[in-house]
């Protein structure tokens, strides 16, 4: 019997279309939140957090690609981040986060503190060698020393800066002010301005220094939480901190960047 050609065309096709659909929902959705391995952490032994994102920057770049002869998608605002870490340098800390950003090509201002560069001015030193930028954080971070009077606030500014020069050769304008109190002054703010600095701000908080400690995954879904707002998008600054104790910042800091990488911010650093 002759074997017509009509149903093994629709066989193959069955086939194929069965083929096709096959690896679909491999990666789950929602807060699943992975530990992985991060190698010899320097005289710590815990882990990264690692959230896997659906496409790394080299695969997205390669989807948005337009061949020629064809239009591109309509062009979307620009999304800038500017990653802002207070209170270091730490012995610790701060090499681990300056290892992961430097791992995802990521720049950073760093809010530095005097008496922590005293105790470590090598890490200040690589921090600028790394290519991040420095900001004031004060000379001690104490509230009760710095906020006694406005030429305590001042005196203490001027301090850290002369410190910072000495270490690095800099002098940075941008100043963060602990706890965030100068912006509920208008004459400290003025002071400042004054004086030639510039206050710096934040509009997304990572909540990594709130009593009792936040962990990795709240950390993440914080910063994921308020970077859906689009308003904030031309000029998205993040606080985070790298002073002593703040290991759940660097756990969170991996998944952090892939979720920026994968929605297309470009990370900048404030001079």
């Amino acid at each position: 019997m002759r074997i017509r050609p009509v149903p093994l065309i629709l066989l193959a096709l069955i086939l194929i279309s069965s083929q096709g659909c096959a690896g679909t929902g491999e990666n789950g959705t929602g807060f699943a939140y992975i530990l992985k391995e991060a190698g010899r952490l320097r005289n710590d032994g815990n882990y990264y957090l690692k959230e896997p994102v659906p496409a790394g920057p080299a695969q997205k770049r390669q989807d948005l690609t337009v061949r020629k002869g064809e239009s591109g998608p309509a062009p979307e605002q620009e999304k800038k981040v500017y990653l802002t870490f207070d209170d270091g340098p730490d012995r610790v800390i701060t090499p681990l986060i300056l290892d992961i950003l430097e791992s995802y090509g990521a720049k950073a201002t760093f809010f530095v503190v005097g008496t922590n560069i005293e105790k470590n001015p090598e890490i200040l030193q690589d921090i600028v060698k790394r290519g991040h930028a420095i900001g004031n954080h004060t000379y001690n971070h104490l509230y009760s020393d710095v906020y006694s009077g406005f030429d305590s606030f001042l005196k203490s500014i001027r301090l850290n800066e002369e410190l910072i020069f000495r270490v690095v050769g800099q002098r940075p304008r941008v100043v963060r002010d602990p706890g965030g109190e100068v912006r509920k002054s208008e004459l400290l703010k003025r002071l400042l301005a004054q004086n030639g600095y510039r206050l710096v701000d934040w509009n997304v908080d990572s909540h990594d220094s709130r009593t009792p400690n936040y962990n990795g995954p709240e950390i993440i879904e914080s910063i994921r939480q308020q970077s859906r707002n689009k308003k904030l998008w031309p000029n998205m600054v993040i606080i985070m901190h790298d002073g002593s104790g703040h290991m759940n910042t660097v756990r969170a800091l991996p998944t952090v960047l892939d979720m920026l990488v994968s929605q297309g911010f470009q990370f900048e650093v404030i001079k």
